[in-house]
């Protein structure tokens, strides 16, 4: 198990995935108005195609959702080596057609299998309970287990091999070495030899007497540093434990930030089958009694596409009969609804406090765009059900689908196009990048000149600018953490149900032309984000190519012109001098 530490906690990574799973630095996520509401984690298993983004209120329960995801990902990725094996050995192919059956009837159970499962949360079972176990090599400073120390298979030291004491000489076995001449005339030679016999026998008695010592010395500086680990361990865990019964009460009691944690816990607790991302976020209004949950569904592409397997002799080899376009499609489209509906069922069935109203289930797809071969997350499904009528159904006896069309949901008709939908509920406007902004325009005037202004001012100038854009329409901006590398400088929020959305800004002080580069990273920033737009802001202007690019592309390119236009419009004056801020930063 490979130990690593971020900020004030630990977790292991299981041997088996370690060095294939990234695990980020801990974060703060922010609400809409930039204060902190929680803590995130992000977690990536790119050989298997895994990624989580864990979540918490309570900075120590991260620990413990790393810890379980890890798990999962461990017996996942075992699964799948397994897989691999069977699917290059003949004699497993009916263990191979047991599996595909199996797991094409998960699928297709995903609902049923909900309903005979209590979705609260039990509390008890999900405190920490382990007991601590740690490698031997672990308590040593240089990493080597020395070979004569004992240990249980908890990696407590228990006991050390001791050097045995060399064995006294006698005189009379001394004087037995020889022989009889030499006992009646040499017996002065015999006393010498004796002599020198019990010298060496007392120095490597004090050598293996140093060196015992020296062995007690490490087995107890082991034992010591075995029980500091050990009660920083249960420290730990105790700490968890009652982190939990914090939440535990606190949820009792209505608060929001407990039942935001606590229906993060119950969509945690929901088994999926391995092909499935099981990344969400989830947020909750208290003011409307809302749980919003925006949940990325698999692709299409992850779900199984073998029926069956079968052996070809005069090959040597094992074959596949791949699932019809048709099967895929069908299966695609009744799994999707299946989690929606299952998604909502939980939700309110673990809700034994009645702090829910209603849920907002978005479902996210991320996949390659074959068409330009980017990475694209789109939102394809869109619901807000009423508790209250939702509860009322027979889930056992319903058509998902049917049922998700009954409550006014909104997809395209079939959702393996992975056609785009607007969400019913607006955007969530949470994110972990956002800091707070400061006022900048208000100190402008005609000598500030934006090409020589320093990138960061520059960056919440932007923000700022386009805030007073935005305001009149009920919209807001967000300045993101500043880099100066050219990622997304600030996020817009447009409310308008039409023409609005997401929209990704970036702004570029620049005292050269602005490459196509420059507008191709852009536009998958834009893909990326799940945006409806993005707005690239120079002081500077763009070459041919640039405007080539971003023509029919949902791409706005501002210009040195028309930043000072936007910022005249709203009452400010500044100027751009590119010869003059060359010759100041010395470009």
């Amino acid at each position: 198990m490979a130990v690593v530490t971020t900020l004030s906690f630990d977790y292991s990574i299981p041997d088996l995935i370690v060095g294939k799973v990234d695990v980020s630095d801990p974060y703060q996520n922010y609400n809409s108005k930039g204060n902190p509401t929680s803590y995130g984690v992000d977690m990536d298993f790119h050989e298997m195609h895994l990624s989580k983004v864990l979540k918490s209120s309570e900075f120590h329960v991260l620990r413990s959702k790393i810890e379980d995801t890890l798990r999962t990902w461990e017996t996942k990725y075992q699964r799948h080596i397994d897989k691999v094996h069977k699917e290059n050995r003949a004699e497993h192919v009916d263990e191979l057609n047991n599996e595909a059956k199996e797991g094409l009837e998960s699928l297709n159970n995903i609902l049923v299998h909900t309903l005979s499962v209590d979705d609260t949360v039990d509390w008890d079972g999900i405190k920490r309970k382990d007991a601590f176990r740690i490698k031997p090599v672990k308590l040593f400073k240089n990493g080597k287990k020395p070979d004569f120390i004992i240990f249980n298979s908890f990696g407590r030291p228990t006991e050390f091999e001791k050097i045995s004491p060399p064995i006294e000489p006698t005189f009379e076995k001394v004087k037995n070495d020889y022989g009889l001449f030499s006992k009646l005339f040499r017996g002065k030679a015999i006393k010498e030899d004796f002599d020198t016999r019990i010298k060496k026998w007392g120095q490597q008695k004090e050598q293996s007497n140093n060196e015992n010592a020296d062995r007690a010395s490490l087995f107890n500086q082991a034992v010591t540093s075995f029980q500091i680990k050990k009660k920083k361990f249960e420290e730990e865990k105790q700490r968890d434990n009652e982190t939990l019964e914090n939440i535990k009460s606190r949820y009792k009691e209505n608060d929001p930030g407990a039942i935001e944690e606590y229906c993060d816990l119950v969509l945690n607790n929901s088994q999926y089958p391995d092909c499935f991302p099981q990344n969400w976020v989830l947020e909750y209004k208290a003011d409307s009694r809302i749980a919003v949950v925006e949940y990325d569904l698999p692709a299409p592409d992850q779900l199984p596409t073998v029926e069956s397997y079968k052996y070809i002799k005069s090959r040597d080899e094992i074959s596949e009969k791949i699932l019809t376009q048709a099967s895929r499609k069908k299966l695609y489209n009744s799994t999707i609804y299946q989690i929606c509906i299952r998604t909502l069922h939980e939700l309110f069935e673990a809700d034994v406090i009645n702090a829910l109203d209603a849920v907002a289930f978005n479902g996210l797809v991320t996949n390659i765009n074959p068409a330009t071969g980017m990475k694209e997350t789109k939102l394809i499904m869109s619901i807000v059900a009423n508790k209250d009528q939702f509860t009322a159904f027979d889930l056992s006896q319903v058509d998902p689908k049917a049922t998700f069309k009954h409550m006014k949901g909104v997809a395209a008709i079939s959702l393996v196009d992975l056609t785009p939908i607007p969400p019913i509920i607006q955007l969530d406007k949470s994110d972990k990048r956002f800091i707070s902004g400061r006022n900048v325009v208000g100190n402008l005037d005609d000598s500030v000149n934006l090409a020589a202004m320093h990138w960061d001012d520059f960056e919440h100038l932007i923000r700022e600018l386009f805030e007073k854009e935005f305001v009149s329409n009920g919209g807001e901006v967000k300045v993101t953490q500043a880099s100066s590398d050219g990622g997304v400088d600030a996020i817009a929020f447009d409310p308008d149900p039409i023409r609005g959305g997401k929209i990704v800004i970036q702004a570029k002080r620049y005292t050269n032309v602005v490459g196509v580069a420059a507008v191709r990273d852009l536009y998958g920033t834009v893909m990326n984000e799940g945006a409806t737009k993005g707005i690239l802001v120079t002081t500077s202007d763009y070459g041919k190519d640039s405007y080539g690019f971003a023509k029919d592309k949902p791409i706005t390119l501002l210009n040195g012109s028309n930043l000072l236009s936007l910022l005249e419009k709203h009452g400010h004056k500044a100027r751009i001098n590119i010869a003059e801020a060359k010759k100041i930063m010395k470009v």
